[in-house]
This record gives structure tokens, C-alpha cells and sequence, in this order.
């Protein structure tokens, strides 16, 4: 976020990214060792925030491939009815997008399962093992 707020464009919020990574850089601190949050914002506010926060994601992760992303998941759907499918599904579209991490409600367990399906269908579980073990411990909804 900058002095002005958080930017509405992607081009905007990709100079801000820029900024942070050359004053990391400045005091020493590797680009490994950063997680960015693009922020999400509410779709309910402004329909297009989904897009940009996935664009966002994509930008960083092509000008920064080493730097790390994270955001706070459930933010997209504030405000919106049927929230936890909204947060599901923006979950597996960002894992496309190259999200690292992110603050999730670990005890919904369809979460968890579009996760280790999302990792999977990404090439980010080798051989799918972290997949299979979910679905051998009972951890995949059906």
C-alpha cells in the first residue's frame, strides 16, 4: 500500500512491489527471503479486484520469480453471500497464479482439499504425494 492507499491498477501496484524489493535490498535482505501481499480487496466493492489481485500475482512473480507471495485469502469475499465457495475457488485460481502462502481457515476442510488438488494440478506436489496422502487420510471431501 502506498502514501495514496492501495492502487488500483496493476502497473501501479507492481511500482510499489519494485520499491519494496530495492529497499529490502538496501538493508541487506535477500529477495528469497521477502512475501508479498498484493492485497485483496473485496469483489463486493469493485468486481474487478479479483482480476487484479490475479494479474498482481502474475507480475510479481514474473518480474520477482524468487520473491515470495502471500495474502489474506477470505478478504475477496466480504460482503458476499456463500462466502467460503468464493474463497475456495480463489484459492485454486491463485495457486495458478503463483501464490506461496496464504491466511486461510485450515479447519474447512474443502479448502483444504481444492489446496491439495489445486498443488497437484500446478506441478507444486511432486508426484502428487502430498495429494494421495491427503486422500489416504480422509482429508479429501468426495
Amino acid at each position: 500500500m502506498g502514501d495514496g492507499g492501495i492502487p488500483e491498477t496493476v502497473a501501479d501496484r507492481l511500482k510499489l512491489v519494485e520499491r519494496l524489493v530495492r529497499a529490502t535490498e538496501d538493508y541487506g535482505i535477500p529477495r528469497e527471503r521477502l512475501f508479498i501481499d498484493p492485497l485483496v480487496v473485496p469483489i463486493g466493492t469493485d468486481q474487478r479486484q479479483g482480476r487484479v489481485f490475479l494479474e498482481t500475482l502474475r507480475a510479481v512473480k514474473q518480474e520477482f520469480p524468487v520473491v515470495r507471495t502471500i495474502c489474506g485469502l477470505s478478504n475477496i469475499s466480504f460482503g458476499m453471500p456463500n462466502r467460503r465457495l468464493l474463497n475456495r475457488t480463489f484459492l485454486a485460481l491463485c495457486v495458478g497464479y503463483g501464490l506461496d502462502a496464504a491466511i486461510v481457515d485450515p479447519l474447512d476442510q474443502e479448502l483444504m482439499a481444492v489446496l491439495f488438488a489445486a498443488l497437484a494440478l500446478t506441478g507444486q506436489d511432486e508426484f502428487c504425494m502430498n495429494y494421495i496422502a491427503a486422500h489416504r487420510s480422509g482429508k479429501l471431501c468426495s
